[in-house]
């Protein structure tokens, strides 16, 4: 709606234009008028609805700088490299001999201290064998200790000598053998981690060399990645990056534990390991991220997990 002023106005300018040109401009202009009302309106609800305040980018005033993030990273830094989170240890378990799954208390995903029992064979044939073998050698040694005897009286041979040895020698090897096996058939952690494969089933018969789970160590996770040979002049040992993890978006330090001895002639890349500076439990296997190395010849060192 139009206001006072704007009224005024237009009212004032048809006075003068009627004294001015006459009544046969009157019609005329009345009509000009009348097209232009809606216009006017617009404009005016427009100019009612303007803030009061603008904003200081419009008035001039300079504006006050944004802080930078504490998950930055800092600036002068390379070009984004490919990393890729590994285990630093990790094992395949197989079959040593057949038998049948007696138990598995672990699954999959689960996680396990280094001593903790992750699968059990049913061995009890072994067993018996093993201590059948344990009986023969007993009495294999016996036997070689009366041929010592014999010997010394001149009552046995050179070649009766030498068999009682070699069948004492083949009782003990058995026995070393079948108690090698009997062990293998309680599966045991060598270190703490997560079982990242069950192969087997409890009660399914398994046979010598078949594959029955997959563990990973997930406490000690080691990065690799490519470089460019050329950074060689500067890169070292301990020399610190950072890397942004794909899946949980996270900036960490990382430091060079690893360079490896051999250039890709193709590539000029060389292959390095890093470690991490602090430890994630939420960190796994398989994650990637991108790795970024300042560029100053001046790198720091870091030494561990502070």
């Amino acid at each position: 709606m139009l206001n006072t002023s704007t009224t005024a106005y237009f009212m004032l300018k048809t006075a003068d234009i009627i004294c001015r040109c006459g009544m046969k401009y009157i019609r005329l202009w009345l009509m000009l008028l009348v097209s232009l009302l809606p216009a006017f309106a617009i404009a005016s609800s427009m100019v009612d609805t303007l803030p009061s305040s603008l904003p200081t980018s419009l008035t001039g005033t300079k504006s006050l700088p944004i802080s930078p993030s504490k998950d930055r990273f800092p600036e002068n830094i390379s070009t984004p490299e490919y990393v890729i989170f590994e285990p630093s240890d990790q094992a395949t378990f197989s079959s040593e001999t057949a038998a049948s799954v007696l138990n598995a208390p672990v699954k999959a995903g689960n996680s396990f201290k280094a001593g903790d029992v992750l699968l059990k064979l049913d061995c009890r044939i072994q067993s018996a064998e093993l201590q059948k073998a344990k009986a023969q050698m007993q009495s294999a040694d016996m036997a070689y200790n009366s041929a010592k005897k014999l010997k010394s009286y001149g009552s046995i041979s050179e070649f009766e000598m030498t068999k009682s040895y070699s069948d004492q020698q083949i009782a003990k090897a058995e026995v070393d053998k079948l108690n090698a096996i009997v062990e293998k058939c309680i599966i045991k952690a060598p270190f703490n981690g997560s079982v990242s494969e069950l192969m087997v089933h409890t009660n399914e018969t398994v046979k010598p060399g078949d594959p029955l789970l997959k563990i990973v160590n997930t406490e000690n996770l080691e990065l690799k990645l490519q470089v460019p040979s050329k950074w060689l002049k500067w890169l070292h040992v301990g020399t610190k990056f950072y890397v942004q993890v794909n899946e949980t978006g996270e900036k960490i330090e990382a430091y060079v534990t690893k360079i490896d001895p051999e250039i890709d002639s193709i590539s000029q890349t060389v292959k390095i390991y890093g470690g991490l500076k602090i430890t994630n439990k939420h960190f796994r296997p398989g994650m990637s991220g991108q790795a970024l190395f300042p560029e100053s010849v001046d790198n720091s060192r870091v030494s561990g997990d502070q």
